[in-house]
This record gives structure tokens, C-alpha cells and sequence, in this order.
């Protein structure tokens, strides 16, 4: 995997440790998209409230899902195995700064989720190529499955509220496997001439580093079979940020692992899903929050 990646809190030495982590996380969920609702509708922001309701019983729906699937497995009930480390934090910001947020709007709301689901697939990729146990590798690879499957409901809720917050679709494009790869090596080359724009140390090098691997993977992929689909063009102001070319990047991987009925294509764009994922946060983490692509 890549070398972007950060070092997990620790492996996971059994499925009932499986079980809790995922339990804790998609409870935080519930709680963190509970109480926004809750100080939204004191606001009287009720539309933008009703939106985060939707997410929170989204979640909880995840909750029921993993219980039912501990029990099924014979596994301790996942509220009470302690954790064996603390959960990651996959939220964009608090409750509280959610809600103060003049800027919110229903499709930024679902962004949010996005990319709260986004880094949840990309922390089980990474505990699922990293176990040590078979169970919990085949559980993690299923939970990150399912992370993209709801990763493919709430971009189709985004998509939507876009275009009814902007009344309009955003022009769109042909995007292939190909074109794909010369767009990562375009961000290894800006990268490597304006380094100052991915911070400093080492990590320039490792994203320049990264991006042009991705790109070497999608060639030999491209080589069998190069299909296409159809995404926003990224906006003309933004073609040369590396924030906004990542986050392109993950998209696209993303609606092609959606989409793809070639297993090959589907294991690549799951693979490169999670490193653009990675990389998305290195970058933001640097530079703040771009402007989402849709």
C-alpha cells in the first residue's frame, strides 16, 4: 500500500476487537450527526437539521448491522469489548462548529458525510491489507465494501443537492483509466517543481512518489481494458492545486469501483480509492479544506 499512509493505531488480534472498533465508529457517527441536527433545529436551521437526522438513522442502521453480524459470528457484543485503541477521528469538525457554520448548506452537509465515509473505507483498506489474522482480514474487507456502498448513496444525495443548490449541472467529461494516469503524473510534476505546495520534510517526495506509481498501475490496467465514465470537469481556477486534482482523483476512483463490472478494474480502483484517499488528507491537513468536487 502507500507509503503516504500513516501507521494505524495497532492491529487488530480478533474478530470481538473487530467488532468493537467498528461498533465505536459508526456510533460516533450517531452521536457527532445527532447532536448537530439538535443544534440545528434549536437554530431553526430545520432543513439543514432534517438532512442531519437522515445521516444520523443512516448510522444507526450501520450499528444494527454490525450487532446482528457479531452475533452471527458468536463474537462478544461489541458495547462492551473495550477497545483495544482509540478510534480514528473521521470527522471533518465538532457538532457545535457544524452548526455555527454560515456557510452550511444541505449538499455541503452531505459532502461532510462523504468524506467521513471516504476516510472509513480508507481505514479498512489499510487494517484489512495490514492483519495478521485471516477473520478479521476477510471482516475488514467487508466493511470497507460496505463503506463504499454507502459511499455510493450519499454521492448520489450530493449530486443531487448540487444541482439543486447551484440549478444547473456543472459541465462534465470523459474520464478513462488513461487519461486518469496522465492526470497523477501532471500532480507528481507540480508537486516535484512547487514542492511548498504539499508543506514540507518528506512528504512532497512520497506523494510525487505515490502519484506516479498510481499512474504505472493504471497503465498496465489501461492495457486490457480502458473503459470510461462521465464526471464534472474540475473547475478551470483549480486545475493546477494539488488539493483539488486529489480530490478529483478519489472521486473518480471511487464512481469507477461503483461501476465496474471487470473484477480487475474494481480491485485497482479500490486500491487507488484509498491512496488518492490518503493523499486527500495529507494535502488538506497542510493546506485546508478545498472546494468539493461534485
Amino acid at each position: 500500500m502507500t507509503s503516504l499512509k500513516e501507521e494505524p493505531p495497532g492491529l487488530l488480534h480478533s474478530l470481538d476487537e473487530f467488532f468493537a472498533v467498528a461498533y465505536a465508529i459508526e456510533s460516533d457517527a450517531v452521536a457527532r450527526y445527532s447532536k448537530t441536527a439538535k443544534l440545528l433545529r434549536d437554530q431553526g436551521e430545520h432543513a439543514l437539521a432534517t438532512v442531519f437526522e437522515r445521516l444520523a438513522e443512516s448510522e444507526r442502521g450501520h450499528v444494527a448491522q454490525i450487532n446482528a453480524w457479531a452475533e452471527h459470528r458468536s463474537a462478544a457484543p461489541p458495547e462492551k469489548t473495550v477497545l483495544p485503541w482509540a478510534i480514528p477521528d473521521t470527522h471533518d469538525a465538532a457538532p457545535a462548529e457544524l452548526a455555527r457554520s454560515k456557510l452550511l448548506t444541505p449538499y455541503r452537509a452531505l459532502a461532510i458525510a462523504v468524506r467521513h465515509e471516504e476516510r472509513a473505507f480508507a481505514f479498512w483498506t489499510y487494517i484489512a491489507a495490514h492483519a495478521e489474522r485471516a477473520d478479521v482480514k476477510e471482516a475488514a474487507e467487508r466493511m470497507a465494501l460496505e463503506e463504499l456502498e454507502h459511499l455510493s448513496i450519499l454521492r448520489r444525495e450530493r449530486r443531487k443537492a448540487y444541482r439543486e443548490d447551484q440549478q444547473a449541472v456543472p459541465p462534465t467529461q470523459s474520464v478513462s483509466l488513461s487519461s486518469l494516469a496522465a492526470l497523477e503524473r501532471q500532480l507528481a510534476t507540480h508537486i516535484e517543481q512547487h514542492p511548498e505546495s504539499a508543506g514540507g520534510g518528506d512528504l512532497p517526495v512520497a506523494i510525487a512518489a505515490d502519484a506516479r506509481g498510481s499512474a504505472d498501475t493504471l497503465d498496465r490496467t489501461a492495457a486490457h481494458d480502458d473503459p470510461t465514465i462521465s464526471l464534472p470537469c474540475i473547475p478551470r481556477d483549480a486545475r493546477d492545486e494539488p488539493i483539488a486534482i486529489s480530490e478529483y482523483l478519489a472521486d473518480a476512483y471511487l464512481r469507477f469501483a461503483e461501476v465496474s463490472k471487470n473484477p480487475e478494474i474494481l480491485s485497482v480502483a479500490q486500491q487507488l480509492a484509498a491512496t488518492a484517499i490518503y493523499r486527500l488528507a495529507k494535502l488538506r491537513s497542510i493546506g485546508g479544506q478545498a472546494a468539493d468536487v461534485t
